[in-house]
């Protein structure tokens, strides 16, 4: 199955652990009720202009926005490829890329060159990128691998996990700054790992679901329901609602990010049509299906959100 989770990044324009003591949170309740959210339309405007940026892909750029509005700018070409993480260290964008089973971890300065250079080469699959506690901690075929982001102390299986059914240890990453979080779609679970690699546990939810992207907002995990819905819960495991968000249509969503105000998801790219940037209010309301062109991965700087 690992060529199916290969094939659903590509669709969307990118291309036995112990259960019971350390279980988050029981299965999710059948018949989850859906947020509805407004008629689409413009964005209604927080109470205080957000600071920070947003970072994704489109044109073979990772390109940047401010989150409050503005001019769009390009950061580092990464050519045609699907760019599957991202994440600023030490005043540096880096990425993984995904285009079989040697891709690389990159990096370009944020002020300087824009000469991208290659951190980590040989990484199988990479699904996920984030940045926390001073390591660069990713997620690949084998297991969750961590570099510092001068290059030292290089772990490709710092944290080695049971093989998810049909192959891989996960489909999407995220931290919220203390833990990891993995999905893992063929065995319908999010898991939680302390950034020591300790303490493994799991979200279940219902037979059926299939996390793939993830992203921490505020005190919540999001993630991507495949088929049209963003998924939350808390960060404990609690309040599990798989159809948080319905973004009204079944071609995603894809990658996602989060802030404590607004939550992105990529949606589209079916039959070479163009992939649109959605986003929404936490609170459900301000819809929007197309705030840009372009896709995931995603990279959020405002206040709330995880890198």
């Amino acid at each position: 199955m690992r060529c199916r989770r290969v094939r659903v990044f590509l669709a969307a324009g990118v291309t036995g652990l112990t259960l019971t003591a350390t279980m988050l949170a029981g299965p999710a309740a059948a018949g989850a009720a859906l947020l509805r959210p407004e008629a689409a339309g413009p964005t209604a405007a927080h109470s205080k202009p957000v600071p920070g940026d947003l970072y994704y892909v489109a044109g073979g750029y990772i390109m940047r926005v401010p989150v409050a509005g503005g001019a769009t700018k390009r950061v580092v070409w990464v050519g045609d490829v699907s760019v599957t993480g991202l994440a600023i260290a030490d005043g540096r964008l880096f990425w993984v890329t995904l285009t079989g089973a040697d891709d690389s971890l990159s990096y370009v300065e944020l002020r300087g060159s824009a000469h991208p250079h290659m951190l980590v080469g040989g990484v199988p699959f990479p699904v996920g990128l984030v940045a926390a506690d001073g390591w660069l901690y990713w997620a690949d075929q084998n297991a969750i691998g961590r570099v510092r982001p001068d290059g030292a102390q290089v772990s490709r299986q710092f944290i080695k996990l049971a093989q998810q059914t049909g192959g891989g240890v996960a489909d999407g990453l995220a931290t919220d700054g203390h833990h990891l979080f993995f999905s893992r779609c063929q065995d319908n679970e999010i898991g939680r790992v302390n950034l020591g690699g300790s303490n493994v546990a799991f979200i279940k939810l219902a037979r059926g679901s299939c996390p793939q992207g993830l992203a921490v907002g505020g005190g919540d995990l999001y993630w991507a329901e495949l088929g049209g819905y963003v998924g939350r819960a808390t960060l404990q495991g609690t309040h599990i609602t798989r159809e948080w968000l319905g973004i009204r249509t079944s071609q995603g969503p894809f990658n996602l990010a989060a802030d404590s105000y607004d939550v992105y998801w990529a949606w589209g790219g079916v039959a070479g049509s163009p992939v649109h940037i959605g986003r929404a209010q936490v609170g459900g309301r301000g819809f929007r299906s197309s705030l840009l062109l372009g896709q995931g991965a995603f990279l959020l700087t405002s206040p709330g959100a995880s890198a």
